[in-house]
């Protein structure tokens, strides 16, 4: 789909080249460690495409760069937390997508299509990376920066070309797919069927009860709900916790090798002005005149998107000169005056207006103060490296101290020790200050509540390659409470039962007088609910107040003419649906517009997606199994 098309074009070699090399240059993960492994026959290709070659450096570098983002999206902090099982998942995943990949230069090569070096020469020169504090391409650094990768000039403009041709063959496919008209009509009568609706909403806490309840019922109710009135059991445990976490926390990073990242990473700490701009394009100097007009007497960005859909409109926050594509525009952005509506100008693409919301003057960030910032990245990466080191010692700690107090301070591990319930709150009702993650305070409330009191304690694998130890010490066990300290938690309890009994017999005698008069106003015709019934609601799938998704369920699975009633909460819902119609055209216009683009959107994507699946069958790929299961393997069992 979508996110597959813009993970295959927006991923692409140079781009996790680059990212490798800010992320990992100076963190020990270096690829030559691993390509060490193979010999010189062995380091060549993994799998052969034709004229293309996946060679065992370019698949392992794209494992290790994607392995980040993944740890990223499962909350983990460091890429050597995910199991061999999720690392062998990534490495299938980037072979696919580097396959594809030269299937299509495979087919560009077999029909003569090659990018011109302009255009090599223009892509280079955006790479921010190569970029100098003025924001402009600068030659001694990118020659500092492949010689720090160890990379040659040639192979790395190759990257750079095949990265463009494969994206703008595979960009220019599905542009001209539609949405089936009968399709979107299906679709949007779905989604926009309004069915009418009377509606009374009857809430529990308004009802009156009669009479007060007697000693005797509230003592039969409390009889009858003992487990309410239970409280919690409570386990004084104490805890010792190590992961990457804990033991990032205590190592020391030499400035010497801080104040190389710092430099490496220059562009990072040396921003120049940046600015918000809303920007839209037309094709005539009166329509944009006409823009800025009505743009300057209504400032709302979405209003003026609305009012102007033939209009482009694209926004570019936290930008800097050097990323608006056209000169034209980006000279007068970054000479104007915040909040004002500028325009129109001529740009190659059209006549601009345009409007800048905000500006960020140029800063930098000293050493001393990114310091800490840059200590906490590279001992978020070298931590997972001495976790099993670090596991062995305190499972020979922990083997050697019954009450978990002899355990050494210099293994970055946490203690802790409290008393909690099943659900990790103190007596207080506070969440208890259990060390770890979401995850990791569930694994080890589980494990103390599971574990028997006064029981040796033992090293647990915990969530994100994590390991704790519990020693529960004393249970304090859970009882009923008595009758009279919990006396006016029954009264109240009482009451609300009777409400919600008595409401429910109010629903149900409605209900029935509706199915037999013929519907919810005639039931409550000349009553106290009348005046409270909602008439003629229209509700759809897409507009529907915000009513209980339940109700609505129930709803638009009754038919035209019949009554229904549903608990939610503590209300209770009365319906009628007296009639069903379909939208008209001219409600629905701005709605279908928008489902047609999204849909559009959507098929576009999917057909270069199919496009590379089918030349799975012309373009057979051949892999080197050796070089492949020696790649695949290491990756996977990387820790």
């Amino acid at each position: 789909m979508i996110s597959t098309l813009r993970h295959f074009v927006v991923d692409s070699w140079i781009g996790r080249l680059i990212a490798l090399l800010i992320f990992l240059a100076f963190v020990g993960w270096g690829v030559g460690d691993m390509l060490g492994k193979y010999n010189q026959a062995q380091v060549d290709s993994v799998v052969t495409v034709a004229t293309r070659r996946i060679s065992a450096e370019e698949l392992e570098r794209s494992i290790r760069n994607q392995l980040p983002a993944v740890a990223q999206q499962m909350g983990l902090t460091d890429p050597s937390q995910l199991t061999p099982a999720m690392r062998r998942e990534v490495a299938q995943g980037v072979l696919q997508r580097l396959l594809a990949q030269k299937e299509v230069l495979a087919l560009a090569d077999r029909n003569g299509m090659k990018v011109p070096d302009a255009l090599v020469r223009n892509e280079i020169f955006g790479y921010r990376v190569f970029q100098g504090t003025d924001g402009r391409f600068d030659r001694k650094i990118f020659d500092a920066k492949l010689r720090q990768l160890g990379l040659q000039e040639k192979p790395f403009l190759d990257s750079v070309r095949d990265d463009l041709g494969a994206r703008d063959l595979l960009e220019g496919l599905g542009k001209t797919m539609v949405v089936p008209a009968s399709v979107l009509d299906q679709l949007l009568a779905y989604n926009t069927r309004q069915f009418r609706t009377d509606l009374l909403r009857i809430d529990s806490d308004g009802v009156t009860v009669p009479t007060a309840p007697e000693e005797a019922q509230l003592r039969r109710f409390y009889d009858n709900h003992q487990a309410q009135y239970r409280s919690a059991e409570y386990r004084h445990a104490k805890i010792v916790l190590l992961s990457a976490e804990s033991v990032a926390r205590g190592l020391t990073v030499p400035d010497a090798q801080l104040r190389q990242i710092y430099d490496f990473e220059s562009a990072k700490y040396n921003v120049p002005e940046t600015r918000d701009i809303e920007v839209l394009t037309v094709q005539s100097r009166d329509a944009a005149e006409a823009l800025a007009t009505t743009w300057k007497a209504n400032a709302d960005w979405e209003a003026i998107q609305k009012a102007n859909p033939s209009a482009a409109s694209v926004a570019f926050p936290h930008a800097r000169e050097i990323d608006i594509p056209s000169p034209e525009l980006a000279k007068a952005a970054f000479a104007s005056a915040a909040n004002s509506v500028i325009g129109p100008i001529q740009t190659p693409t059209g006549w601009v207006v345009f409007r800048v919301t905000a500006i960020t003057p140029p800063h930098k960030t000293d050493f001393d103060q990114a310091k800490a910032e840059i200590r906490d990245e590279v001992a978020r990466s070298q931590a997972p490296q001495l976790l099993a080191q670090r596991f062995a010692s305190l499972q020979d700690a922990i083997a050697g101290s019954a009450d978990l107090e002899q355990v050494p301070t210099d293994l970055g591990a946490v203690p802790a020790q409290g008393s909690l319930d099943a659900q990790g709150l103190t007596k207080d009702g506070e969440v208890a200050p259990l060390p770890g993650d979401d995850a990791t305070r569930k694994a080890i409330i589980a494990r103390i509540f599971s574990q028997k009191q006064g029981e040796k304690p033992t090293l647990i694998n915990g969530p994100a390659n994590s390991g704790f130890a519990v020693l529960v010490d004393s249970i304090e066990p859970g009882h009923v409470k008595p009758y009279e300290s919990v006396r006016e938690q029954v009264g109240h309890d009482w009451l609300k039962a009777q409400q919600m009994r008595l409401a429910d017999e109010r629903a149900t005698t409605i209900m029935l007088a509706a199915r037999k008069s013929g519907g919810l106003e005639k039931a409550v015709a000349g009553t106290t609910d009348a005046a409270a019934m909602q008439k003629d609601l229209p509700i759809s799938r897409m507009q529907n107040g915000g009513l209980p998704s339940a109700l609505l369920s129930e709803i638009f699975a009754t038919k035209p003419g019949k009554t229904g009633m549903i608990a939610v909460g503590d209300a209770l819902y009365v319906f009628t649906v007296t009639g069903t119609e379909a939208a008209s055209p001219e409600s629905t216009k701005a709605l279908r517009e928008n489902m047609q683009g999204q849909l559009e959107q959507t098929i576009q994507g999917d057909v270069p997606t199919v496009f590379v699946h089918s030349l799975e069958s012309e373009f057979k790929p051949v892999p080197n199994m050796p070089v492949l299961q020696q790649v695949m393997s290491s990756v996977a069992g990387q820790q």
